[in-house]
């Protein structure tokens, strides 16, 4: 009679036992699809960890918001630096260009454009191998710096 408790309550330790390990495990399951597991060797609660993403969070969108506002300088800078040497022209310029680069009276296009760089070499602006060879200073400008290439 003895021996039979013995087993009972051996039977009853052992299902107490597995019952635990199966609470256990599904704490771990639930917490674990919560977001909540602290990192191995990590001490503390769960406030901390997610204390610790806000504020790593907060830094990024610092970083963030400083890298993009340097690019929104340069940027600005590159645009400045475009306003100076392209700009809309109205109508009226744009016929008068097409105009200007219609076949000049002053000759071949080809043998103006062999004449800018004596021009150029004799020390002459582009604005006045331009106007006397009846080009445009873009013409003139390209026309030196493939030379120079």
């Amino acid at each position: 009679m003895l021996h039979a408790s013995y087993e009972i309550w051996g039977f009853v330790l052992v299902a107490l036992f597995i019952g635990i390990l199966i609470v256990k495990v599904l704490l771990r399951r639930r917490r674990n699809r919560r977001g909540h597991e602290l990192l191995p060797g990590k001490r503390g609660t769960s406030h901390s960890s997610d204390f610790e993403h806000r504020a790593l969070m907060f830094l990024m969108a610092q970083k963030t918001d400083s890298v993009l506002a340097a690019l929104a300088q340069a940027i600005d800078q590159e645009r400045q630096k475009l306003g100076g040497v392209v700009r809309n022209p109205s109508m009226a310029e744009a016929l008068d260009a097409i105009q200007a680069a219609a076949p000049s009276p002053a000759g071949d296009p080809k043998t103006n454009y062999e004449r800018v760089i004596p021009m150029a070499s004799s020390g002459m602006d582009e604005a006045d191998i331009a106007r006397q060879l009846q080009l445009p200073e873009a013409e003139v400008s390209l026309v030196m710096r493939l030379n120079a290439a």
